[in-house]
């Protein structure tokens, strides 16, 4: 590859690094003991909430608004014909996904600490549960997807020279890590929403893989997310149906 390619390649690698070592984050933490840990005043909310708001979603939109720069080739592809439609698909994303995510996570604290999470009665609490499973999930799913679309239109446009050797091992190796987090959010969460989003993701990422078909290594962001979508929504579904 030429100079400038493998420039590229590296920095788009090291964004799908951070981005499968970031969503491994998400799930980790909230496992972790800032779980157990209420803040003042009033017990307002847990660690883990203010962590996961404050601090590591907002690392899950910074690292694809640079892989945004990077599919666009430093934002010059928005001044082809549609390129204004697909970067607001891309905030329109970034809002949805945000929203959601703090409906989810204000709602999770307070049914996990004030419910009964076993058996949910009350408008109350059955309130809390849909904003927390459903109403915060939909929000940050849809959200998540309408970001990657446009990250995927952008790079259809635009490909790169072809990847080849450790780069090429080194997006799968990400892909592969990226799928396990899949898992972890679709196979085993209380409700189906995980796994509707990852299906839907995985087909929208195929579509974009067979409209490239044998070119695919110049695509690394719709390869990439193909494979781990592909794995992950399989691997959940086999969960599912155990």
């Amino acid at each position: 590859m030429p100079d400038g390619t493998v420039r590229i390649m590296n920095r788009i690698n090291w964004l799908f690094t951070a981005t499968s070592l970031s969503v491994v984050l998400v799930s980790v933490e909230r496992f972790s003991f800032t779980t157990r840990i209420l803040l003042p005043p009033s017990d307002f909310l847990r660690l883990h909430e203010l962590v996961q708001m404050v601090a590591i979603i907002l690392v899950t939109v910074v690292i694809p608004a640079l892989l945004f720069r990077e599919v666009s080739g430093n934002f010059s592809a928005l001044s082809a014909r549609g390129g204004a439609a697909v970067f607001l698909v891309f905030v329109v994303g970034v809002y949805y996904y945000s929203t959601g995510n703090g409906v989810h996570e204000l709602a999770s604290f307070t049914f996990n600490t004030y419910c009964d999470t076993a058996t949910v009665t009350g408008n109350l609490c059955g309130g809390l549960f849909v904003n927390d499973f459903y109403t915060g999930n939909i929000l940050f799913f849809v959200g998540g997807l309408l970001m990657n679309v446009a990250l995927l239109v952008l790079e259809r446009r635009n490909p790169h020279s072809p990847v080849v050797g450790g780069a090429f091992v080194v997006l799968l190796i990400n892909a592969v890590v990226y799928a396990v987090t899949v898992v972890a959010y679709a196979g085993f969460d209380r409700v189906v929403v995980g796994l509707v989003y990852s299906v839907v993701q995985c087909v929208v990422a195929l579509a974009f893989l067979l409209s490239v078909r044998s070119r695919y290594r110049q695509f690394p962001l719709i390869t990439y997310l193909a494979i781990a979508y592909t794995l992950g929504a399989v691997a959940s579904a086999v969960v599912r149906l155990r």
